[in-house]
């Protein structure tokens, strides 16, 4: 039974569980934002630290056995090798609301466990608002100067570019291009986003407070029901 009697009133009991249930969610919610809040304030803090940062080798970085998250934002320099191989599928992204095109090449890399790196080289110009552009070739990497990023908070599809070089064990993370040498003409380097909002206090603001607002209407509710 869903309700208890309790002389001419009936206690509530599915509608209190109902009413903890919802209750728990709501508060889950409002605590899994404040950790994106705790992470999204590290992600601002790297990347105004960046500012200043000077370039690490990328051997030393990806050999330091930290977790590629733990790397993200970091700026390194590294000489590519050629991998050769056909031209990659641009892979897209959002820059300034639009949809752009933007430009993947392998880097040769010997580095630990991994022997290559995706280098992302900016955005080809031309292409913006297109639906899958043809692949294009470019010129391999040499020098490059760039800001690691872990592939999956990037977007596209960079891992199912990845996936040409699983026998070379790539890295899981992605080198965005600041500077090459030499220049690649007609490509746009864009490393790092345009914006990043930072409103998780926010959301978690809202979601406690309905979990309050529930309460409140859940002891209402129950005030009528079981008052003389």
């Amino acid at each position: 039974m869903s309700e208890i009697s309790t002389g001419k009133t009936r206690f509530p009991f599915g509608l209190t569980i109902a009413t903890a249930i919802a209750f728990a969610i709501l508060c889950g919610l409002g605590s899994w934002q404040l950790q994106r809040l705790h992470w999204k304030e590290g992600v601002l803090a790297r990347l105004e630290a960046l500012k200043t940062a000077p370039a690490l080798p990328l051997v030393q970085v990806l050999t330091a056995e930290a977790r590629p998250e733990d790397l993200a934002w970091t700026r390194v320099s590294v000489d590519c090798g050629d991998v050769g191989g056909e031209p990659l599928p641009l892979v897209y992204g959002v820059r300034d609301g639009d949809v752009v095109w933007r430009a993947q090449s392998p880097c040769a890399v010997l580095a630990g466990p991994y022997n290559m790196i995706l280098v992302d080289r900016g955005v080809v110009p031309g292409l913006t608002g297109q639906v899958a552009p043809a692949p294009r070739a470019f010129a391999a990497p040499r020098r490059v100067v760039g800001v690691l990023s872990p592939i999956e908070q990037l977007g596209g599809d960079r891992a199912k570019v990845l996936e040409r070089f699983a026998d070379r064990k790539p890295a899981p993370l992605v080198l965005m291009v600041e500077q090459e040498t030499p220049a690649l003409e007609g490509l746009t380097p864009t490393p790092l986003p345009a914006e990043i909002s930072n409103r998780h206090l926010e959301y978690a603001l809202t979601w406690f407070g309905l979990a309050v607002t529930l309460l409140f209407i859940y002891a209402a509710m129950l005030w009528r029901r079981l008052r003389p």
